[in-house]
């Protein structure tokens, strides 16, 4: 079986210009996240996302110019199969790397049995050119707007620093964001310990001068 994780580990060496290792157990706790500063609209952001490799054939050495991301897919006999691919599939792919700045995706195809029987790769800028005419398809123009609008509805409804609190979003195609607010568990996930230490490591806050100082 050559899915998932274990595709990438017959994919990528530990060092560059090495072979990979395909005999030892998949460790699905090893991950290397990059860190990135962006902007969207108004809003600031500074997000993680897991890199799976490197192309040293890349035009540049540099991050994220050089990532790549690996994903494996069912084979497609059908014209009827690879639209439903691309709309689908194609976007949530296109999604998480146009984010990250990733310009490739290397898809391994598999069969019935999971192993993988062919290789293609989608360059993240063009994967839009698959339903540029498909009525049905996605627009990455409207896909961006929708975050835009989604952190700007974020932003005025968390009001309330407490770390208890959680705020559940959801969504239906078709319907607007709803949120509901919950307190500790089961939906808290920050660790007591975690709150704690980043509750110590926050600069006091400055006080603010009386009339008679």
């Amino acid at each position: 079986m050559y899915m998932g994780y274990k595709f990438e580990q017959y994919m990528c060496a530990d060092k560059p210009g090495g072979s990979p290792d395909p005999s030892g157990e998949v460790n699905t706790n090893v991950a290397f996240c990059s860190v990135l500063r962006s902007r969207l609209g108004n809003h600031p952001l500074l997000f993680s996302g897991e890199v799976d490799c490197t192309d040293p054939q890349a035009p540049s050495p540099q991050p994220p110019t050089c990532y790549v991301e690996l994903k494996t897919s069912k084979e497609m006999h059908s014209p009827g199969q690879w639209r439903s691919f691309y709309r689908h599939k194609l976007l949530k792919w296109w999604a998480q790397s146009f984010l990250l700045g990733v310009p490739n995706v290397v898809a391994g195809f598999r069969n019935p049995e999971g192993f993988v029987c062919s290789l293609k790769t989608f360059p993240t800028m063009q994967m839009f050119e698959h339903v540029r005419n498909d009525r049905d398809g996605w627009n990455p123009s409207v896909c961006m707007n929708f975050c835009a609008a989604f952190l700007s509805f974020a932003q005025n409804t968390v009001i309330q620093d407490d770390p208890r609190l959680v705020h559940l979003f959801s969504w239906e195609p078709g319907g607007p964001v709803t949120v509901s607010v919950h307190r500790d568990v089961p939906h808290a996930f920050l660790p007591t310990w975690y709150v704690e230490a980043m509750t110590q490591d926050l600069p006091s806050t400055p006080k603010t001068p009386s009339p008679k100082d």
